[in-house]
């Protein structure tokens, strides 16, 4: 039967996570909508077009006047799909906040009242002014993906390309589809550590990191960390010895786009006798990561296997099963599956 703490993690992990991917997805789908069907639906308009006019997809671009008629499409397309992106993007992302707010503080209250044994009450929380600068930043992010997009379409560089440098542009506008979606859901994750951290700050209590179960490399190594409450974690932490030292100290999470870890609070007197406490039950969970190679597909299998290799030379505690895979990928150079399991240690399955 899980202990206290370990079933602590799992609802951090688990339930509560899902919580705020519901925001984030909530917030992306008013911000882009079927956006990115109208950038396949462009692409596809455009060799179209070009095919009619110079006879073929790989076909040379011919007459200028007929090249710049293509780029004059393109061009006014792009614009028809940024017009009043950026405005759209930045208001989804600020009506995000309050609610990302309100969910950190009432999931630190749980957490806090799991912990203690006692009802815990919610503070009163606001979006700090560091996620409404975010907010307010999303419009210019967005401007300067159609201006990078626009700028592509230069006669010279499009005939050189053929239809691929017209698609170019095309491609780079559509890349505002990612940078917004990053956007909403660092900022979102924001908004919920805060709530959590005021949560934590009223408890008089300390704050431990607790990281996804596939977490990177450099969020693994922030797993179980404990720090005063208005102190920061320390700078450049990662498994992986190449990543070491790159960032500065942090106040906490997300560390990085697209993360999901999450502040706790923590107490050692919350300690139950003989039982591993949370800060070391998400260590454990950190290091049987690491050993296993869970992890998401931007991250490098190079950055992975170095990790597993540091793991092991520290010498950590893990079922021997466990560190025997972890040697064996070390050994192959790389981890065959990183995903996480649907069903296993940890899951609550």
């Amino acid at each position: 039967m899980a202990s206290r703490d370990e079933e602590v993690a799992r609802l951090i992990q688990g339930p509560h996570t899902d919580a705020i991917q519901a925001i984030e997805e909530a917030a992306i789908r008013q911000a882009v909508g079927g956006l990115d069907e109208d950038f396949t639906r462009l692409s596809r308009d455009t060799t179209t077009m070009w095919t009619r006019l110079f006879g073929g997809p790989r076909a040379d671009a011919g007459d200028d006047k007929l090249l710049q008629r293509i780029l004059a499409a393109v061009r006014t397309a792009i614009a028809r799909l940024f017009k009043g992106l950026g405005k759209r993007a930045g208001r989804a992302l600020e009506d995000a906040l309050s609610p990302a707010v309100a969910l950190g503080v009432a999931q630190g209250s749980q957490v806090l009242s799991r912990l203690t044994g006692r009802r815990t009450r919610g503070v009163d929380a606001r979006p700090s002014r560091a996620v409404r600068r975010s907010a307010s930043a999303l419009p210019g992010i967005v401007d300067e993906q159609q201006r990078g997009a626009l700028a592509l379409l230069k006669a010279k560089l499009v005939r050189r390309l053929g239809v691929t440098g017209a698609l170019a542009a095309v491609g780079r506008a559509r890349g505002v589809i990612g940078k917004i979606k990053a956007a909403i859901t660092h900022t979102v994750n924001e908004a919920v550590n805060d709530g959590i951290a005021e949560q934590i700050r009223a408890a008089g209590a300390k704050k431990v990191w607790v990281a996804e179960r596939d977490a990177c490399v450099s969020c693994a190594a922030y797993a179980g960390q404990v720090v005063d409450a208005d102190a920061d974690f320390p700078a450049g932490l990662s498994w992986d010895p190449n990543q070491r030292g790159r960032d500065e100290a942090v106040s906490g999470p997300p560390l990085h786009p697209h993360c999901r870890c999450r502040l706790a609070a923590w107490d050692d007197d919350w300690a139950q006798p003989g039982v591993p406490s949370l800060p070391e039950v998400l260590r454990r969970e950190a290091w049987r990561s690491i050993a296993r190679g869970w992890s998401l597909p931007p991250e490098s299998n190079a950055a992975r296997v170095r990790a597993a290799r540091e793991l092991l030379r520290t010498g950590v505690r893990l079922p021997k099963s466990v560190l025997e895979f972890a040697a064996g990928a070390v050994r192959a150079g790389r981890f065959e599956d990183r995903t996480f399991p649907a069903t296993g240690p940890g899951t609550g399955h």
